[in-house]
């Protein structure tokens, strides 16, 4: 049990507050209640997400009355009206050596979250359901780079290869970050100060709080970058166990509102 009072609330999205993601809507209206009731109340919950700023995050944040939206890790930040506040880009020329080695790898990728996933052929190893509603396009079709905050890319035959090529591109890239998610199937790019925990701290500046007195809910690679910045990081039962050994403490699982659930159980009813 964590001896905290939360004075604001930092949400990850898949694996976390999208406890209904084979549905239209993703998530429940416990979950969307729990978080609006806390920012009405005046407890901040921000989303901070790997996702951009699509209409549907957008939307989602104004139902639950979120003042700010973290996007693409960090990358873009924008407030509820989708004002841009801070924007991290990975450098033109260090964006297109990844591109060229991610090229050499017959890896597929995604730039800035669009719905456009790039690969040596039209045809995406290993599919999910989400690359189904994604437009295939070969390398040729890569349009202009310019104002990349993040890069996702997948295509590996095995963890570990993709665990290989991450090292490898550390080792090569001082000045970006690299995360593994969709547990262990995908590398996500950014710039070095582009990071959940950065902007975490980056919010609570804007809000006055105190990120010590913050927590984290998430379930991926990309939420480890907290540790240093919030009071707490909170991994979700659901989450990898190379993800769970970094958590302070270990939520509920996603599924069927288990933000809510550990929100209410854990948090609220503790502090009352």
């Amino acid at each position: 049990m964590l001896d905290l009072k939360p004075r604001a609330y930092f949400l990850d999205l898949d694996g976390t507050f999208l406890d209904l993601p084979k549905t239209e809507n993703k998530v429940s209206e416990d979950n969307i209640n729990t978080a609006r009731q806390l920012n009405d109340q005046g407890i901040p919950v921000i989303i901070s997400t790997g996702r951009r700023n699509s209409e549907f995050v957008l939307n989602l944040a104004n139902k639950i009355n979120s003042p700010y939206i973290i996007c693409q890790n960090g990358g873009l930040i924008v407030d509820k009206h989708n004002n841009i506040l801070k924007k991290s880009e990975i450098k033109r020329d260090t964006a297109l050596k990844v591109i060229e080695i991610l090229k050499k790898e017959k890896m597929f990728f995604m730039i800035n979250s669009l719905p456009v996933i790039y690969g040596a052929s039209t045809k995406v190893f290993m599919a999910k359901p989400w690359t189904k509603k994604m437009e295939i396009k070969k390398y040729d079709e890569i349009p202009q780079i310019s104002d990349v905050t993040k890069i996702l890319t997948f295509g590996k035959l095995s963890t570990i290869a993709i665990k290989k090529l991450k090292n490898r591109l550390e080792s090569y890239f001082f000045n970006l970050k690299f995360h593994v998610v969709s547990k262990g199937w995908s590398i996500e790019i950014n710039d070095m100060n582009a990071t959940k925990g950065i902007a975490n701290s980056y919010i609570c500046q804007l809000l006055n709080i105190d990120p010590k007195k913050a927590v984290h809910f998430g379930d991926s690679g990309n939420d480890i970058s907290v540790k240093s910045h919030v009071g707490a990081f909170v991994v979700m039962k659901n989450a990898p166990r190379n993800i769970k050994k970094h958590g302070d403490m270990i939520a509920y699982s996603y599924k069927h509102g288990g933000v809510a659930k550990t929100i209410k159980n854990l948090f609220i009813t503790k502090n009352n």
